[in-house]
């Protein structure tokens, strides 16, 4: 069991099951992407105007969330593909999409992650 606190909240700890990193994540993780990584997204999906992402974060680099915490990344940057992957550039970070959320969520991009 992990021990976690709510976000931004000074309640009491509360216990949490481990979270079992995805395939995708694992896999990702071996990938040469050639520039510092933020974190890992899981069952990726563009917001509202593709302006953002939404997903389940792993291995974040800055300890901000943990594994298996649903974020919403700040406004995109860029984008580019590296081993297929998709990685996209927010003012401060850098993410990797590992998979994406839905049956039509590879429409979006044409990339099989």
């Amino acid at each position: 069991m992990i021990k976690k606190r709510a976000p931004l909240s000074t309640r009491h700890t509360f216990d949490d099951p481990a979270v079992t990193m995805p395939r995708t994540v694992s896999k990702a993780m071996e990938a040469s992407f050639g520039i510092p990584i933020t974190a890992y997204l899981s069952a990726a999906v563009f917001g509202a105007g593709e302006l953002y992402i939404e997903g389940f974060v792993f291995k974040d680099n800055g300890k901000r969330f943990d594994d298996g915490d649903r974020i919403r990344t700040s406004i995109l940057m860029s984008s580019h593909t590296v081993e297929g992957y998709l990685v996209v550039q927010t003012l401060r970070s850098t993410y990797v999409i590992c998979d994406w959320a839905g049956v039509h969520a590879t429409d979006q991009t044409g990339l099989k992650h």
